[in-house]
């Protein structure tokens, strides 16, 4: 419990998914939505958006291609 490790380091191959209600997006990105209510905002390891992802499962299939964990915030 006590053993120090490079925090720095654990960032590089985790994404993390924000969930988003779509009511909350910019009109463009809604329209882009379509019918969903929720999607998920993905975020790299240093915090940057860098995408939005329509479902939990297609994040997962991405992750495993992209050889990175997923950690979901809320």
């Amino acid at each position: 419990m006590n053993t120090k490790f490079d925090l720095s380091e654990m960032g590089a191959n985790i994404v993390y998914l924000k969930p988003m209600m779509t009511a909350d997006l910019p009109d463009e990105l809604r329209e882009q939505a379509g019918g969903l209510e929720q999607i998920f905002a993905v975020h790299n390891g240093m915090g940057e958006q860098v995408a939005y992802i329509a479902d939990l499962k297609f994040a997962n299939h991405l992750a495993q291609e992209n050889n990175v964990r997923i950690v979901t915030l809320h």
